[in-house]
């Protein structure tokens, strides 16, 4: 398996943490699960909620680093 280095806001990696410690699994686990998801979505190429969801918090995350 190869590694990959992601940078995350400091808020952010804390959501992942949290959610991470509540479901009783990996940071690493739960970003693969997430990016599976989104690529799942994407193939699909509909606009879901999660889709959305996720578009959303991005632009979010890039505002606030404004």
């Amino acid at each position: 398996m190869a590694k990959v280095l992601v940078n995350f806001q400091d808020e952010f990696l804390q959501e992942i943490d949290k959610v991470a410690e509540q479901e009783h699994r990996t940071r690493s686990s739960l970003i693969r699960e997430a990016v599976r998801r989104y690529l799942s979505q994407c193939a699909g190429n509909e606009i879901s909620p999660v889709k959305e969801s996720f578009n959303n918090s991005h632009h979010q995350l890039v505002s606030n680093q404004a």
